[in-house]
């Protein structure tokens, strides 16, 4: 069988002659990929851009090649998800990318990429390719998360600063346009048109998970130990690596300590001490390491306990979590090795980036042999500490049924035949505006990163019997001054300056910011930003304030349209492109809105926000019967009054 396998990049494919085209076959699913995914590769590849890298490696893809009347046609078999990517990026970011979008087809030009009998999923493609034509791309169910990729990929700016030295975002994404031609690459791999498929499903369907890169850094960590500690150090590792579930539960299912012995841990305030747990570990072992005779009462006794401890848990080995955390472990280990790094003034990581995890850790961690152990056991207990804090205050995507929503668990304990148990309330948060403004941020900033965490962990760490309340009025100052402020570092270098200086102070942009007739460009954290101040400040004190959420959005709305209809008699003209005249909405909201007349949005927004809102900015907007320059010039002095207030309110220290 000829089975071809090379390194690729864009450039090859689109040099090959005759023209490569590439099929998404109908048993294959749609594209499917999210809002996480989509992230983590652009910040992926704007990071290897950005440091200069020879090479990013996007993995494998697989091909079928098929008969075809002109050039080369290929089913895409495995990594079809990536591919497509690819494909909408070029569209999203062109420059050097443009000519892989099409292909010669006899006298026309078609997309290199379709799908099998997908009309609709084809019609929008050709759309990207070719524009209009004077038929709109149909807004389909089947292409909405390509909507939301492309989004993502023309906003990925208004979340990320330029590189210093870099004059303006337009020659950062030519850049980038000729780093994604040119050095991403993949293992393209191309099998004949008989081959097989069975076999070859069969084969790609059992094949070996690859080990992750957090469990290769933890053997290193481990074989620096001694042999009789180093079940104890792996038991926390192992329970601070899943981390869509709680931590207690994760020690208790992998230890199998008892969830009221846990319990008495967290009332002491000894449940983030790693040799507290330890001990605990070693006694539960000590326990289970005689060798007498159980009768079958001893046995139904325990079976009895453990099932009492489940009920009181809320939780079974066999059951699904109902959180899962805003961001994976790889991130997680990077926050806490920059944390252990200040406290022993060993400088800094220059990133966060989880696909460099083990090179960050072999150039700041694993370079010190002398004292390699001892590093090992201060960076497990401190990962440890930061773990428990991190499941105490921040927040968790919780599973409400219908929908997920940003919660800080509230933690209670109850007692039952004796013995106390602690759980997590579903629904109940434990500080409802220290939730919202992590929300903010976490929506706001880098998904890839979160850079506001590691100082505010580290404070957390560092004042660990001051109330909740405390640490909200902290995490309010480090949003004003982090990114609320005139700056010209990146973001890695600032929050490292409020790790040494907690209550550090920055001149204030937002008047100047809002103020700007920016239009599109305008950054989308000071949309968000803004959601979270007029809830605070219970501008409307109705109840849908009260119960408000946020909800990740990706497009700016312009209220009066950039093109208006003539039926349409509310216009802002002089004030079209400032802030008072936008909002942030989800894309599909925008594209519903168009270009719509005043009335009609409001209409629309009113109808479609009767249970619960949306968008705080858009319902005092919408409370204008009539829009035009003076209603979006006073609604904007208005909403920089409200953050104005909000600033000078904030505590300093």
């Amino acid at each position: 069988m000829n089975i071809d396998s090379k390194l690729t990049s864009l450039a090859d494919i689109v040099a090959k002659s005759p023209d490569w085209s590439f099929n998404i076959p109908i048993y294959q699913r749609l594209y499917v990929w999210g809002e996480d995914q989509v992230l983590t590769l652009l910040n992926d590849v704007v990071n290897a851009y950005e440091c200069g890298a020879d090479l990013f490696f996007l993995g494998g893809t697989l091909l079928v090649e098929q008969e075809a009347e002109a050039g080369r046609s290929f089913d895409l078999i495995d990594g079809q998800q990536r591919f497509t990517t690819l494909w909408l990026l070029c569209h999203a970011w062109r420059g050097e990318l443009m000519p892989f979008l099409t292909i010669k087809a006899g006298e026309y030009d078609v997309p290199r990429l379709r799908f099998a009998i997908r009309p609709e999923v084809n019609q929008f493609l050709h759309t990207l390719a070719f524009g209009f034509n004077g038929k709109p791309a149909a807004d389909v169910e089947a292409t909405q998360r390509m909507r939301t990729a492309l989004a993502l990929m023309s906003s990925l700016f208004e979340k990320r600063s330029l590189p210093p030295g870099v004059a303006s975002k337009e020659d950062h994404l030519a850049g980038l346009a000729e780093f994604v031609f040119t050095k991403v690459k993949f293992v393209v791999t191309s099998v004949p048109h008989e081959t097989d498929l069975n076999k070859l499903f069969e084969v790609i369907n059992n094949r070996g998970v690859q080990l992750q890169h957090h469990e290769i850094l933890k053997a290193r960590m481990l074989d620096a130990l001694l042999e009789e500690e180093r079940n104890s150090f792996a038991v926390l590792w192992e329970a601070c690596a899943d981390m869509d579930n709680f931590v207690e539960r994760n020690l208790s299912a992998i230890s199998g300590v008892p969830a009221h012995e846990i319990t008495v841990l967290y009332e002491r305030k000894h449940l983030s001490d790693a040799d507290a747990v330890m001990c605990a570990l070693q006694s539960r072992r000590q326990e289970h390491s005689g060798h007498h005779v159980l009768t079958l009462e001893d046995i139904l006794a325990e079976e009895e306990e453990q099932d009492s401890q489940q009920d009181q848990s809320g939780v079974t080995e066999a059951e699904q979590s109902w959180v899962r955390s805003m961001f994976g472990f790889p991130l997680f280990l990077q926050h806490t090795l920059r944390i252990w790094l200040h406290q022993r003034r060993r400088g800094d990581l220059p990133r966060l980036l989880d696909r460099e995890l083990q090179q960050l850790f072999e150039s700041h961690f694993f370079n010190d042999d002398a004292e390699r152990a001892d590093n090992v056991r201060s960076f497990i207990s401190l990962l440890w500490k930061l773990r428990v804090l991190f499941d105490e205050h921040m927040i968790k995507w919780a599973d409400q049924g219908e929908e997920e929503i940003h919660l800080i668990s509230k933690i209670t304990v109850s007692s039952s035949n004796g013995k106390r148990y602690m759980s997590r309330a579903r629904g109940v948060d434990s500080n409802r505006g220290f939730s919202l403004l992590q929300s903010m941020l976490y929506h706001s900033q880098e998904i890839t990163t979160q850079y506001w965490l590691t100082p505010l962990l580290m404070y957390i760490h560092d004042h660990p019997e001051a109330e909740v309340e405390q640490y909200f009025i902290y995490l309010r100052h480090l949003d004003n001054h982090l990114l609320g402020s005139a700056y010209d570092e990146p973001l890695v270098r600032r929050t490292l300056n409020f790790m040494s200086e907690p209550w550090l102070r920055s001149e204030l942009i937002h008047q100047h910011a809002l103020n700007e007739t920016s239009g599109l460009r305008f950054a989308h954290y000071w949309f968000y930003k803004l959601e979270f101040v007029l809830w605070f400040q219970r501008v409307r004190p109705v109840e849908a304030w009260a119960k408000f959420r946020l909800t990740a959005k990706s497009s700016v709305e312009h209220i009066s349209p950039q093109t208006p209809t003539d039926r349409d008699h509310n216009r802002v003209i002089e004030n079209l492109d400032n802030f008072g005249n936008l909002a942030l909405v989800s894309r599909s909201l925008n594209s519903e809105y168009s270009n719509l007349p005043y009335n009609e949005k409001r209409q629309r927004f009113i109808n479609n926000n009767r249970g619960r809102l949306d968008s705080l900015k858009m319902d005092l907007i919408y409370q204008n019967v009539n829009w035009g320059d003076n209603q979006a010039a006073a609604h904007q002095m208005k909403m920089i009054e409200c953050l104005e207030a909000y600033c000078e309110a904030t505590p300093a220290a």
